[in-house]
């Protein structure tokens, strides 16, 4: 097999465009390319001999370092996303992988890691994030005009409804979107006639189903966006109960996605509490009891039983204070 003469190996390191930094076993440095001081904004002659930490931000958890320090020391090779901190204190998102080196006996000698600076790509990301949260806000206040129904009811669902999803153990992530999702959870109404959603009166069987479409509606207005996927499972789910009697689709326990359980806990609990031209506000324990009613029924159980809690800590209260009707 032929071999590359160590001059281009050395060649590499010089012209790669991502940085490379090269560590004794005791995470000293004893190598940096030129990358490497393009993107930090640090010479060699300023870390070699010390420790690459100085790159460190707050911003990337303990845990982080922990969970990557645990895969490189059993011979694994880390990868993943971080914040770092350049010379000047600006902060850039690095992509980072990680491993041992290994001398020819396969012992490790030290370590190598190879960053690229994603900070560009990460702030597109948000540019076109925010962009679609924008596009969220936009379609919920149209639903809520559509229906006469408050922006504060739909904070309210926003707020319980990631608030019960990081009591079940979802990540902050993970609650945030299940929360801005919820806002979408009736954009569907748009497409249903206002002699249909305003009559005062019982709606006619014909009018139920006209009615009962607006979960099919909403999730053909999301469309198949990868952006807007937790936002199709809540509007085309919301309305399914637990034992299989809901609609649209007739879904049943677990069958029906866990956004779209949560979501149906906090918008029930917020319509029942809230005064509306057909109904008096209900009190909140009144409503906790109808609650209990629903579980294991109409409701998942397990999320039923996390609102509670959330309740009897002061967490409802709370969301229900900062976004009072208006």
């Amino acid at each position: 097999m032929n071999t590359l003469p160590s001059s281009a190996y050395q060649f590499a390191l010089e012209n790669t465009v991502d940085s490379v930094c090269i560590t004794d076993l005791n995470s000293v440095v004893i190598y940096v390319n030129p990358a490497f001081e393009s993107i930090t904004g640090y010479t060699a002659e300023e870390v070699l001999g010390k420790k690459p930490n100085v790159l460190r931000s707050p911003r990337t958890t303990p845990t982080t370092y922990k969970d990557m320090w645990a895969v490189i020391l059993a011979g694994g090779w880390w990868r993943g996303e971080i914040v770092n901190v350049r010379k000047n204190g600006e902060e850039w998102y690095s992509w980072l992988s990680i491993s041992q080196i290994h001398d020819e006996s396969g012992s490790p000698i030290g370590y190598v890691g190879i960053s690229r600076d994603i900070t560009d790509t990460k702030r597109l990301e948000k540019q076109l994030r925010d962009a679609s949260l924008e596009a969220i806000y936009m379609l919920s206040a149209a639903s809520e005009a559509k229906d006469n129904v408050t922006g504060s009811h739909l904070k309210r669902v926003q707020f319980f409804s990631e608030a019960l999803a990081l009591k079940l153990g979802l990540s902050q992530r993970e609650a945030e979107e299940i929360g801005y999702s919820s806002m979408m959870h009736d954009v569907g109404k748009i497409n249903v006639p206002d002699e249909v959603l305003k009559k005062k009166g019982p709606l006619s069987p014909e009018e139920w189903l006209v009615m009962l479409r607006h979960p099919l509606e909403g999730v053909g207005i999301l469309r198949n966006t990868p952006f807007y996927e937790v936002a199709r499972e809540i509007a085309g789910g919301h309305h399914e109960k637990w034992n299989g009697t809901g609609y649209p689709y007739g879904r049943r326990g677990e069958s029906i996605p866990r956004s779209a359980r949560i979501v149906a806990v906090a918008d029930i609990f917020d319509a029942l509490t809230t005064q509306r031209p057909y109904k008096d506000a209900w009190s909140h324990e009144t409503a906790v009891q109808e609650l209990k009613r629903l579980s294991g029924e109409s409701l998942d159980a397990e999320v039923v039983d996390a609102f509670i809690v959330l309740h009897e800590e002061g967490v409802v209260q709370e969301i229900a204070q900062r976004f009072p009707e208006a």
